[in-house]
C-alpha cells in the first residue's frame, strides 16, 4: 500500500462483507467497491448488493462505489441516492461489441432472464482452477451445470465431462461451456456500443434522480401548506 501511493498510485480494492470494508478502510485504500452477491463471475455469495452497501456506507469514510445487479438507470440512480459515489458495472456490458466474447455469447446474453444465472463452482473444477472454495462463480445456466452442480466432488474424476467442456470453450458451444454474467442480465435486451450504454445508464439516472426529487419536494411543499 504505501509503496503504491508513493508511487501516485490510486488503489481501489472490492470487498464482499462489511468486516471486509472496514479493515481494507483501516489499511487505507482509495475506493471500495462493494460487490453484492447478484454480481456476475467469482463472488463469495455471502451478501446481497443493497443491505451490502448500506453496511458498508453506514461504516466506512472511503469512497464507495457498488457492484452486482446494476445493468439501468433506476439501478444507478438508486445506488447514487444510497450514498454510492457510483457505480462498478459488467454484464451491462457483455452484449456490447467491444466486450471480448463471441457473437453466440452476446446472443445467449440478449436472451437471459433474470432467473437463468446460477452461481456455481462447477466450472472452475472442471478446469481444474485453483479458486478457493468460497469464491464460486456466477454464470448462466446451461446444460453443464444443469448436470454438474450437484455433482462437484465428482467432477475432478469425471474425465469425459471435462474434456467435453474443454472442446465446447474452444469451439465456442455455449450449451456447455460457461458465459459469467450477473442476475441483470435479463436487463440487457439488446447489443449496442459500450458509449452508448454508459450514456443511457447515466443520463437515465440523472433523469429519474431529477424527476423524482422535484416530485418528493413538490409533495413536501403542499404537506407545509396544509
Amino acid at each position: 500500500m504505501e509503496k503504491l501511493h508513493q508511487h501516485g498510485i490510486v488503489l481501489a480494492t472490492q470487498v464482499n462483507t462489511r468486516t471486509d470494508a472496514m479493515q481494507v478502510a483501516r489499511d487505507g485504500v482509495d475506493l471500495i467497491v462493494v460487490q453484492g452477491t447478484e454480481a456476475g463471475g467469482h463472488v463469495t455469495g455471502q451478501v446481497s448488493t443493497l443491505p451490502l452497501l448500506q453496511a458498508v456506507l453506514d461504516t466506512v469514510q472511503v469512497p464507495v462505489l457498488v457492484a452486482g445487479g446494476i445493468a439501468s438507470p433506476r439501478g444507478v440512480a438508486a445506488a447514487l441516492a444510497a450514498g454510492a459515489e457510483g457505480v462498478w458495472v459488467g454484464t451491462a456490458l457483455l452484449a456490447s461489441p467491444e466486450c471480448e466474447n463471441a457473437e453466440q455469447a452476446r446472443a445467449r446474453i440478449v436472451q437471459a432472464g433474470e432467473t437463468d444465472t446460477i452461481l456455481t463452482r462447477a466450472f472452475d473444477v472442471a478446469q481444474g482452477l485453483a479458486w478457493p472454495a468460497q469464491y464460486p462463480g456466477r454464470a448462466l445456466r446451461n446444460r453443464f451445470t444443469d448436470q454438474w452442480h450437484s455433482q462437484i466432488d465428482a467432477l475432478p474424476q469425471a474425465n469425459e465431462a471435462r474434456q467435453q467442456l474443454a472442446e465446447a470453450i474452444a469451439s465456442k458451444n455455449y450449451d456447455l461451456a460457461y458465459i459469467y454474467a450477473g442476475e441483470a442480465v435479463g436487463l440487457v435486451t439488446r447489443q449496442q456500443s459500450a458509449a452508448d450504454v454508459i450514456q443511457h445508464l447515466g443520463d437515465g439516472a440523472e433523469r429519474l434522480l431529477r424527476d423524482r426529487f422535484a416530485m418528493l419536494l413538490e409533495g413536501h411543499e403542499a404537506l407545509l401548506e396544509e
